[in-house]
């Protein structure tokens, strides 16, 4: 139902597309909460990007015989019925349902009650495609064989005339020399209205010109529905004003007047110097320097030496000074300790040999 709303807004509306991704989420939110119970989807709507849209990414086609690997129906080979795009999901003969409730004016053909049992979609990694292998024996007898394959790989293409297009050898993963052949598509009936093909593809009209048409002048215009509200809303490309003025630049009227002063500005400005002249520099210098020199708040006197260029010059001179005397006296220290420790040795060493002599 989402898609079909984004669909109709294409032709009708704004393209949602355009939107950024909390744009897109907020309009979508709000549409699943004005539609009725039973046209809202279990899972939302997959991004454009993520939608499958080639036969290898959905390894199975509508037709295909398939064996559920998961689920109520675990087991059971089925065929693929249709495809659900918007959420990359299969909907099988054989599934799950569910109990919805659907309004009278969608009713379906020989519906008689409100409620209905709707099949669930089932992913495609939830199946297994099912083939059947002929094989003939030496006696010229075929034996058919039921095979489901695990995987099917994709390697080689060929032109398929049912389909219209280039199809890719389905391949069985492991075994690749066994080919899974795509299930024919049901022929489409026509009726009394309808063109054969062969008619629809003759050609008809050669142009004569690349620059000139045939067609008469305003036949697009005709074509339009008179009362439309503006004729050329789907085709026609618009350049906003905010557009406008970033192609445009802006062209403002100067008066004479205007123009001579802004010309005398430029000259007064390129009068004035860009650095200070010597003269200046030293008129600057010497008055800060008298009124540095007529301070008398030692306070203040210490704080100006401490900001001073070369104080921190001085600063690195004193820890310097401090370091060398800390290290002498370090040194010193050393010297002491190794003296005492040396005389301390020598009284020990001479009161061992008094003692030693006068036991004797």
């Amino acid at each position: 139902m989402l898609s079909s709303l984004r669909d109709a807004t294409k032709r009708y509306g704004a393209n949602i597309d355009r939107f950024p991704e909390g744009t897109k989420k907020m309009l979508f939110k709000f549409a699943a909460m004005t539609q009725i119970p039973a046209f809202r989807s279990d899972k939302g709507e997959l991004p454009k990007e993520r939608m499958f849209t080639r036969p290898e990414q959905w390894k199975v086609e509508i037709g295909d015989r398939v064996l559920i690997t998961k689920g109520r129906f675990k087991g059971h080979v089925t065929k693929v019925l249709a495809f659900h795009r918007s959420t990359n999901e299969l909907f099988v003969e054989q599934s799950e349902t569910k109990k919805m409730v659907i309004p009278k004016q969608y009713w379906q053909a020989g519906q008689q009650s409100h409620v209905i049992n709707y099949p669930k979609p089932i992913s495609p990694r939830d199946v297994k495609v099912v083939s059947t292998m002929v094989e003939i024996g030496k006696d010229g007898v075929e034996k058919r064989t039921e095979i489901a394959a695990d995987d099917v790989v994709f390697k080689g293409m060929y032109w398929d005339a049912d389909y219209g297009k280039m199809m890719p050898y389905r391949r069985v993963k492991y075994h690749e020399n066994i080919i899974i052949p795509w299930p024919r598509p049901e022929p489409v009936e026509d009726d009394a209205f309808a063109t054969s093909k062969e008619e629809s593809e003759e050609r008809t009209y050669i142009p004569n010109s690349i620059v000139r048409t045939d067609s008469p002048p305003g036949i697009v215009e005709s074509m339009r529905s008179p009362i439309m509200r503006r004729k050329y809303k789907w085709d026609k490309q618009v350049i906003s004003r905010s557009d406008e003025k970033r192609l445009t630049p802006p062209e403002m009227p100067i008066s004479a007047a205007k123009r001579a002063g802004m010309e005398e500005r430029q000259k007064i400005n390129e009068s004035i110097p860009k650095k200070p002249t010597a003269e200046t520099v030293n008129l600057v210098g010497s008055r800060v320097a008298a009124l540095l020199n007529g301070v008398t708040d030692a306070n203040f006197a210490a704080w100006v030496n401490s900001v001073a260029p070369d104080s921190e010059l001085k600063n690195l001179e004193k820890k310097e000074r401090e370091k060398k005397i800390l290290a002498e006296k370090t040194r010193e220290a050393h010297q002491r300790n190794i003296i005492r420790h040396r005389v301390i040795t020598k009284y020990k060493n001479q009161g061992r040999r008094w003692r030693s002599s006068t036991i004797l």
